[in-house]
């Protein structure tokens, strides 16, 4: 994940959280994204705002406990990113 650059790019960031959203049968604690996603809880706050406006994530409550689900739209735009992304590698664009 990490390449030359020490500071992961703003699809970067998307891509892992999203990713590990889908990953976790895509609902998540904040707090295990925060870990799983090497995230600050301000930037992972800030992150989440614009994915929630967007309709990429959505809250939920089950079991007195609020989780974090990745949306249709929000797996959409992660294939996206996907596609991206293995676009950048075979071109060697990365």
């Amino acid at each position: 994940m990490m390449n030359r650059r020490s500071k992961r790019t703003q699809e970067e960031i998307l891509y892992d959280i999203l990713l590990t959203i889908l990953n976790r049968s895509g609902r998540i604690k904040q707090t295990q994204l925060m870990t799983k996603a090497n995230l600050s809880y301000k930037l992972m706050k800030n992150y989440l705002e614009d994915l929630v406006k967007k309709d990429y994530v959505d809250f939920i409550k089950k079991n007195d406990r609020k989780y974090l689900i990745i949306t249709d739209k929000g797996r959409d735009f992660l294939d996206n990113l996907i596609k991206v992304k293995t676009f950048k590698e075979t071109m060697g664009l990365d």
